[in-house]
């Protein structure tokens, strides 16, 4: 499994437009690419920091998605947002457990 982890500074006051696109335009987005696991946004709201950690079957699957043109039209949806350009790094997983019900 592979991650890639984008972090965003994003005008503070606009945070839960931020969710808000994250939630209902990018997951949905994601969701529909091939060897899309799972999608998180973390949010400091007091610092305007934001983190969007996406898992991926493997990095073959994340390269894809960027080379595809997919991955900058889902940071160009946070654009007007932006106070500085995204940073963008990836890693493999060594381990991964979740337990949402």
């Amino acid at each position: 499994m592979y991650a890639r982890v984008t972090t965003f500074n994003l005008e503070i006051s606009k945070r839960q437009e931020a969710v808000d696109i994250y939630e209902n335009s990018i997951i949905p987005a994601a969701e529909k690419q091939d060897g899309f696991r799972s999608a998180c946004f973390l949010v400091n709201k007091n610092a305007g920091k934001f983190v969007s950690i996406t898992m991926w079957d493997s990095m073959d699957h994340a390269v894809a998605n960027q080379r595809s043109g997919y991955f900058q039209a889902q940071i160009d949806k946070l654009a007007h947002l932006q106070v500085v350009v995204p940073e963008i790094e990836g890693f493999d997983v060594g381990t991964h457990k979740h337990n949402f019900e």
